[in-house]
């Protein structure tokens, strides 16, 4: 969870914000979690305790952290969904590089989503539509749009999905984009029904699946994401 920052364009504190901001979107901290030691998480991100201390108090004041003199630092108690929503307004990647991303997004995911309908055994397949029904289940129990669980969600399935296609580079790749995927998914949850229309999009993607149709289920999967991208960069800024 907590690897070395190395010094880059990007300044620390967007640095510590992004390493937060995906723990928490992966449910690996959640509100109320005590961080590190001050001298042990400086070392864990590979950072000076005076840039560390400048970090914390800028996210305190965004209200991410409670700073408890003499207790630590806890991640704030705030609903999921608050912290997510504070999260997407706060974006740091340039456009360009979230452009380039979705580039490498169309090749890899697309061809992941072949190899599934071409690779995948029923237990498998049925794994990734469980993903998709239990959130709709889920949703549809809720009286609120629940953020944490649509973002928890497209964290599941994309993963799985690329786990399922059975080439184990594709999924490394994957999870060393894991910022940046991040990064598009917080800004996706920001935009009106996508979240909901992407859900529908997974479904269409997992019908080709069990249909065994390879060039349907690339086609879905292009489509789905075709769709985030135009969201996200809508006309005139998005190209065809």
């Amino acid at each position: 969870m907590f690897k070395p920052i190395y010094q880059e364009q990007e300044s620390v504190y967007e640095k510590v914000v992004k390493r937060l901001k995906s723990s928490i979107v992966e449910g690996k901290l959640k509100p109320g979690d005590k961080l590190p030691a001050e001298r042990i998480l400086a070392q864990m991100l590979g950072i000076s305790r005076t840039s560390l201390r400048e970090a914390l108090k800028l996210l305190s004041a965004e209200g991410l952290v409670d700073i408890k003199h003499g207790k630590g630092v806890f991640i704030a108690e705030n609903e999921p969904d608050d912290i997510i929503q504070k999260f997407s307004s706060k974006i740091f990647v340039e456009n360009d590089t979230l452009k380039d991303f979705f580039e490498i997004r169309k090749v890899l995911e697309t061809q992941a989503a072949i190899w599934v309908a071409e690779r995948g055994n029923l237990e498998q397949i049925n794994n990734l539509e469980n993903i998709v029904t239990k959130t709709i289940s889920e949703l549809t129990e809720s009286k609120k749009i629940n953020f944490a669980l649509l973002a928890e969600h497209d964290m599941k399935f994309h993963t799985c999905l690329a786990e399922t296609s059975g080439n184990a580079v594709l999924l490394r790749i994957m999870q060393n984009l894991i910022d940046l995927l991040n990064e598009a998914r917080s800004q996706a949850l920001s935009i009106p029904k996508r979240p909901y229309m992407s859900l529908e999009e997974h479904l269409q993607i997992i019908k080709a699946i069990k249909e065994k149709n390879p060039e349907k289920a690339g086609k879905a999967m292009l489509t789905h994401l075709k769709n985030v991208e135009k969201d996200i960069f809508p006309i005139p800024n998005y190209q065809e």
